[in-house]
Protein backbone atom coordinates (compact mmCIF):
# COMPACT_ATOMS: atom_id res chain seq x y z
CA UNK A 1 0.00 0.00 0.00
CA UNK A 2 3.28 1.94 -0.41
CA UNK A 3 3.79 3.87 -3.36
CA UNK A 4 6.47 6.64 -2.68
CA UNK A 5 7.11 7.55 -6.50
CA UNK A 6 3.64 7.75 -7.25
CA UNK A 7 1.72 11.21 -7.93
CA UNK A 8 -1.96 12.07 -7.35
CA UNK A 9 -3.11 11.36 -10.39
CA UNK A 10 -1.66 7.96 -11.26
CA UNK A 11 -3.33 7.33 -7.63
CA UNK A 12 -6.82 8.36 -8.99
CA UNK A 13 -6.46 6.56 -12.17
CA UNK A 14 -5.33 2.78 -10.00
CA UNK A 15 -7.60 3.31 -7.73
CA UNK A 16 -11.14 4.37 -9.48
CA UNK A 17 -11.00 0.63 -10.65
CA UNK A 18 -10.72 -0.94 -7.05
CA UNK A 19 -13.05 -0.54 -4.25
CA UNK A 20 -14.34 1.86 -1.77
CA UNK A 21 -11.80 2.02 1.02
CA UNK A 22 -8.62 0.99 -1.44
CA UNK A 23 -5.80 3.12 -0.47
CA UNK A 24 -2.15 4.36 -1.26
CA UNK A 25 0.04 5.97 0.80
CA UNK A 26 2.06 8.12 -1.36
CA UNK A 27 5.02 10.63 -0.99
CA UNK A 28 3.22 14.32 -1.37
CA UNK A 29 3.48 16.13 -4.32
CA UNK A 30 3.60 19.68 -2.38
CA UNK A 31 5.26 18.85 0.96
CA UNK A 32 8.87 17.26 0.39
CA UNK A 33 9.23 14.69 3.28
CA UNK A 34 5.31 14.38 3.92
CA UNK A 35 3.00 11.47 2.73
CA UNK A 36 -0.55 11.75 1.36
CA UNK A 37 -2.88 9.05 1.39
CA UNK A 38 -4.96 8.76 -1.23
CA UNK A 39 -8.88 6.29 -0.89
CA UNK A 40 -11.15 5.37 -3.09
CA UNK A 41 -14.80 6.89 -2.13
CA UNK A 42 -17.86 5.82 -3.65
CA UNK A 43 -17.67 8.22 -6.52
CA UNK A 44 -14.22 9.60 -6.50
CA UNK A 45 -10.86 9.77 -4.92
CA UNK A 46 -10.16 11.40 -1.90
CA UNK A 47 -6.68 13.01 -0.29
CA UNK A 48 -5.64 13.22 2.91
CA UNK A 49 -2.32 14.74 3.82
CA UNK A 50 -0.47 13.12 7.02
CA UNK A 51 0.54 15.56 9.35
CA UNK A 52 3.73 15.73 11.67
CA UNK A 53 3.35 16.69 15.42
CA UNK A 54 7.00 18.23 16.86
CA UNK A 55 7.68 14.86 18.39
CA UNK A 56 7.47 13.08 14.89
CA UNK A 57 4.56 11.51 15.36
CA UNK A 58 1.80 10.97 12.36
CA UNK A 59 -1.58 11.90 12.30
CA UNK A 60 -4.67 13.24 9.91
CA UNK A 61 -7.34 14.29 12.67
CA UNK A 62 -6.73 14.20 16.47
CA UNK A 63 -5.39 10.43 17.14
CA UNK A 64 -1.49 10.22 16.70
CA UNK A 65 0.80 7.45 15.90
CA UNK A 66 4.21 6.26 16.16
CA UNK A 67 4.56 4.76 12.39
CA UNK A 68 2.52 5.50 8.97
CA UNK A 69 1.74 1.86 9.70
CA UNK A 70 0.19 2.34 13.11
CA UNK A 71 -2.26 5.18 11.21
CA UNK A 72 -3.04 2.73 8.44
CA UNK A 73 -4.29 -0.16 10.86
CA UNK A 74 -6.31 1.97 13.01
CA UNK A 75 -8.10 3.44 9.60
CA UNK A 76 -9.27 0.28 8.93
CA UNK A 77 -11.29 0.43 11.32
CA UNK A 78 -12.19 3.57 12.20
CA UNK A 79 -13.67 5.97 9.36
CA UNK A 80 -10.79 7.75 7.56
CA UNK A 81 -13.43 10.23 5.91
CA UNK A 82 -15.51 12.95 8.43
CA UNK A 83 -18.22 12.77 5.98
CA UNK A 84 -19.20 9.30 5.53
CA UNK A 85 -17.76 5.76 7.01
CA UNK A 86 -14.86 4.97 4.91
CA UNK A 87 -12.49 2.23 6.55
CA UNK A 88 -8.86 1.48 5.01
CA UNK A 89 -9.06 -1.71 2.52
CA UNK A 90 -5.57 -3.20 1.41
CA UNK A 91 -5.72 -4.41 -2.15
CA UNK A 92 -5.15 -8.12 -0.44
CA UNK A 93 -8.17 -7.79 1.51
CA UNK A 94 -10.19 -7.07 -2.04
CA UNK A 95 -8.69 -9.42 -4.13
CA UNK A 96 -9.40 -12.37 -1.11
CA UNK A 97 -12.76 -11.19 -1.54
CA UNK A 98 -12.89 -11.03 -5.28
CA UNK A 99 -11.63 -14.53 -4.96
CA UNK A 100 -14.73 -15.62 -2.77
CA UNK A 101 -12.82 -16.38 0.23
CA UNK A 102 -10.57 -14.87 2.99
CA UNK A 103 -8.74 -16.71 5.83
CA UNK A 104 -11.13 -14.93 8.37
CA UNK A 105 -14.30 -16.26 6.79
CA UNK A 106 -12.56 -20.44 6.20
CA UNK A 107 -11.73 -20.12 10.15
CA UNK A 108 -15.58 -19.28 10.99
CA UNK A 109 -16.99 -22.15 8.88
CA UNK A 110 -14.08 -24.64 9.34
CA UNK A 111 -11.29 -25.67 6.83
CA UNK A 112 -12.20 -29.62 6.19
CA UNK A 113 -9.96 -31.73 4.47
CA UNK A 114 -10.81 -35.56 2.99
CA UNK A 115 -9.30 -38.91 5.35
CA UNK A 116 -8.94 -39.53 8.68
CA UNK A 117 -6.05 -38.20 10.83
CA UNK A 118 -2.68 -40.14 10.91
CA UNK A 119 -3.54 -40.78 6.84
CA UNK A 120 -0.84 -40.12 4.41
Amino acid sequence: WFDEKISRHEAENLLMSKGVGCFIVRASQNSQGDFSISVRHEDDVQHFKVMRDSKGSYYLWSEKFHSLNKLVDYYKTTSISKQKQIFLRDNSQEEKERRGGSLERIGREGFHMGGAAGED
